[in-house]
């Protein structure tokens, strides 16, 4: 088996962080890649992007549309294949809830693979808090559920990947439940630093 920890020099570092809505995860995404000066990108943007080029502006909404139903496999492929290319870019933190899988099951080598939740009443006080939304706490926690259990079932579907066993596939869990965002990000430099995943050359 690769190890899966050592990318080439040419490459450098390839950080992947990944967590349901409201965990806080793309926000220590961008805070990591500024940290370790690691380009940013977001895997999110490109089904939200498929979203709206096809007339939704709710995600959720848009994967339980007979739009995503009947082209579903068309479109993971092409998100896939971009994250994917994205990968073998020099120095990149790719922010995704599926690439570690991907990683993992592709043995593709990265820096640290990381894994951000939080409790589901915490991540609907969050995304309510940082979003204008006439949506109730109860419907944003429903919105939040359903997610999770369509990204289950799609991802079991087309790669056999156990979304809800996330420890399989990354390095590094979180839940972030009790901490700011302050504290959760220096939480998860120091488990880097302990593991050593950055190499000094």
């Amino acid at each position: 088996m690769a190890d899966l920890h050592t990318r080439s020099k040419e490459l450098g570092h390839l950080v992947v962080v990944g967590g349901p809505g409201g965990s806080g995860a793309s926000t220590i995404a961008k805070k990591l890649a500024q940290h370790f000066s690691l380009s940013y990108f977001y895997g999110g943007k490109l089904m939200r992007d498929l979203a709206q080029k096809h007339g939704f502006e709710s995600l959720t909404k848009f994967l339980e549309s007979e739009v995503f139903e009947k082209n579903h496999l068309r479109f993971d492929s092409l998100i896939d294949e971009k994250l994917f290319e994205k990968s073998f870019s020099r120095d990149i933190l790719i922010d995704s809830k599926i690439f570690a899988a991907l990683a993992t099951k592709h043995e593709i080598p990265c820096t640290v693979k990381i894994w951000i939740d939080a409790d589901i009443d915490v991540r609907a006080q969050r995304t309510k808090g940082k979003k204008i939304t006439d949506l109730t706490l109860d419907e944003i926690r429903h919105n939040l559920e359903k997610r999770f259990e369509n990204d289950k079932r799609r991802f079991m579907d087309l790669y056999g990947i156990e979304f809800e066993n996330q420890r399989k596939y990354n390095d590094i869990m979180v839940n972030s439940s009790h901490q700011n965002e302050v504290e959760t990000f220096e939480f998860i430099l120091k488990l880097i630093e302990n593991g050593r995943y950055f190499k000094k050359s």
